[in-house]
């Protein structure tokens, strides 16, 4: 005997219909939520300076009122010449503590620290490379340079020191970076050396939050990676 089949009634159907809507809007409503408070814990990073701002006497407690203020570390720019082949370009090593940097490795080799300058390449970061005739290097060429860098012999000369034979001297690259993906770095405590000072008014700042860290970056003068 054939069971009969129940069908919803006119209210039934609207409690059906009601419902479903309700779970899709409360799983939209979910993911939203969720992905608001990963990116207000999502950390944002600048190198900026202390100079621009009228800061006052007690800048510890300024920079406590700043939202979201994770950490500020000191930075060190160095201006230099870099040279790979018959390319080179003007850029400026980054100096800064590599356990603050937030970064995404793609590609590394283990380097030794020592009077060698050793190096993080972002993915961007040889856009300005141009040849000795001084057209720019390729996409295709830049991105051979990077998935071969440790083939390739890198030299550098401080910014100001010209292009004699003598002011060229080797660097080494550790790492290629994804993220950030412009700028070439460095351990801070290479970096301090090579420039040859203790002080420095530059500083890696580091807020949690877009909102928090746009806010930030007005309160400085900016440098963003």
């Amino acid at each position: 005997m054939k069971k009969k089949r129940r069908r919803l009634s006119g209210s039934g159907v609207v409690f059906l219909v009601f419902s479903v809507g309700l779970l899709v809007f409360f799983c939209t409503f979910g993911l939203q939520m969720i992905r608001e408070f990963s990116e207000g814990k999502k950390p944002y990073q600048s190198v900026v300076s202390l100079d621009g701002p009228e800061w006052g006497e007690d800048l510890t407690e300024e920079l406590k009122r700043i939202p979201g203020l994770s950490s500020l570390t000191p930075a060190v720019e160095i201006p230099v010449r870099l040279r790979v082949e018959t390319y080179t370009m003007d850029a400026a090593f980054i100096g800064v503590e590599l356990e603050e940097l937030e970064k995404r490795v793609s590609r590394s080799r283990e380097v030794p620290l020592g009077n060698t300058p050793v190096l993080l390449f972002g993915e961007g970061s040889l856009a300005a490379m141009t040849d000795q005739n001084g057209h720019a290097a390729s996409e295709e060429k830049q991105k051979e340079l990077l998935e071969r860098y440790g083939e390739r012999n890198w030299e550098y000369c401080l910014a100001g020191d010209g292009e004699e034979a003598e002011s060229w001297k080797p660097c080494l690259v550790a790492a290629v970076l994804s993220s950030p993906a412009d700028g070439i770095y460095m351990a801070y405590s290479q970096a301090e050396m090579l420039a040859g000072k203790k002080e420095t008014d530059r500083f890696l700042l580091t807020v949690l939050g877009k909102g928090n860290y746009e806010r930030a970056l007005g309160l400085f003068q900016e440098s963003s990676f």
